[in-house]
């Protein structure tokens, strides 16, 4: 380690490495309960001399805002670390901590800024929208899994890390292997009855890879007496290999029957851990350099929902069975693999965010109107013709297509007395509502 000056540097100016993570916990009436965890790496972060020896100091800008009603939450703070000595080991501890926030149930859009207080221009910024829906009250539920890399009873109830009679120290990266050679996870089970469950009930804790197989994992039965159960323990990953798993918590009754489940992603770095090698197919390898390995569920989860304009009955149901996520994303890359001579993702997307532009209504989103899904089916008309309301005429619109199936025509009214809702009453299209007598739903009665 090299000191200069005042100022002690010993990390690459390219990037500024930060780590976030939250849990939803179960709060009262309709509310929830959101802890958020972050780290800082102190060999990324600038020291200064001070009387005490050194000190770093990371910042943390939170700003979230309710898409509901653009209601704004802000949190702005500074992290400090002081360090009688820079050398040795004294920085390999992740400055790690812990905000907790009570939240009324919505989907809230966050923007998360972390920076060097001390450099500002070293700045890591995330965007992430949560949907934050209240637990039920009459039916079993599980919270988020907090993933930490150790659980110790405690009494210490001015820990930011205590809750339930524990020390749970978060682990943000969800990173293991090497130093940390036991996952150790978290979670609160909700709404505990006889009538869903039966007498007794199992919980199960598995480690899935990114094919769905199942790595390691146990299972434990319970009477059914309290309401509430605290699930918290530990899966040694020591000889698994470097890779991205899934930790999976599911609940079955009494008839072996599962009733709920929640997932966590984490990743495992066993420098000491070899397996053969496979030589990857060039699918495989175009895949693992698409976007796809890098997204998140609830992405996922978006994207599928709003290509349900493109995919068969069969399609929709065989996404439906898969039961992980790296299996999804799989499946998502391989479907528009199939459609990208005829329609790519790019253009397919493009054309659901113009609907979401321009054929908004009071009664839903503009891609799940109806004129939404004729642009996003067959894109953009040729010709447009739009008709006003006039005495007691309501409005509508005449799409033509010019090449498409040698030619055809939509017809959307807007049955909605003038909120813009306008409904498809007759199309020439193949597969598509026919009405001749069309012209008799313009009267307004």
């Amino acid at each position: 380690m090299l000191f200069s000056g005042v100022i002690f540097n010993s990390r690459a100016d390219d990037v500024f490495p930060f780590n976030y993570d939250y849990s939803v916990f179960r709060e009262e009436s309709s509310n929830v309960f959101v802890e958020f965890y972050y780290a800082f790496d102190p060999h990324q972060l600038t020291f200064l001399k001070t009387g005490a020896g050194f000190e770093a100091s990371g910042r943390i800008e939170l700003q979230i805002v309710r898409k509901s009603d653009s209601k704004l939450i802000t949190k702005d703070f500074k992290v400090p670390l002081v360090l009688t000595d820079t050398s040795g080991t004294n920085r390999d501890v992740k400055l790690t901590g812990q905000i907790n926030m009570i939240f009324e149930s919505g989907v809230y859009d966050m923007k998360l800024k972390a920076s060097d207080f001390n450099d500002p221009k070293r700045v890591s910024e995330s965007e992430e929208t949560m949907n934050l829906a209240a637990y039920p009250s009459d039916r079993v539920s599980i919270s988020s899994i907090q993933l930490s890399t150790g659980i110790v009873k405690s009494s210490d109830v001015n820990s930011i890390f205590y809750k339930n009679t524990l020390e749970v120290t978060p682990n943000p990266a969800a990173l293991f292997g090497n130093n940390i050679s036991r996952v150790h996870y978290y979670a609160e089970i909700y709404g505990i009855n006889k009538k869903e469950l039966g007498e007794k009930y199992s919980v199960f804790v598995n480690i899935e890879d990114n094919l769905g197989k199942e790595m390691k994992g146990s299972g434990k039965s319970f009477d059914v007496k309290t309401d509430t159960k605290v699930e918290f323990g530990s899966i040694d990953i020591g000889e698994l290999p470097s890779n991205k798993y899934t930790l999976l918590i599911k609940i079955l009754d009494s008839k072996e029957k599962e009733i709920t489940r929640v997932t966590k992603f984490f990743y495992v770095y066993n420098s000491n851990v070899t397996v053969p090698q496979k030589d990857l197919t060039d699918f495989e390898q175009e895949y693992l350099l698409s976007e796809y390995p890098g997204l998140k569920e609830e992405q996922v989860q978006d994207e599928f929902e709003k290509v349900i304009y493109l995919m068969s009955d069969i399609q929709k149901d065989q996404y439906k069975s898969l039961k992980s996520t790296d299996a999804r994303k799989m499946y998502m890359y391989k479907f528009w693999k199939g459609l990208e001579k005829v329609l790519t993702k790019k253009e397919y997307l493009a054309r659901i965010e113009f609907g979401n532009k321009n054929f908004k209504s009071d009664f839903r989103e503009g891609w799940k109107s109806d004129r939404g899904r004729v642009y996003a089916i067959y894109g953009k008309y040729d010709e447009i013709e739009r008709f006003p309301y006039e005495g007691s005429t309501r409005a509508y619109e005449i799409w033509t297509y010019n090449v498409v199936q040698g030619g055809i025509t939509f017809i959307f009214i807007d049955m909605s007395a003038g909120y813009g809702d306008y409904i498809l009453v007759h199309s020439t299209a193949q597969n598509e509502i026919r009405d001749d007598q069309w012209q008799e739903k313009l009267s307004i009665k």
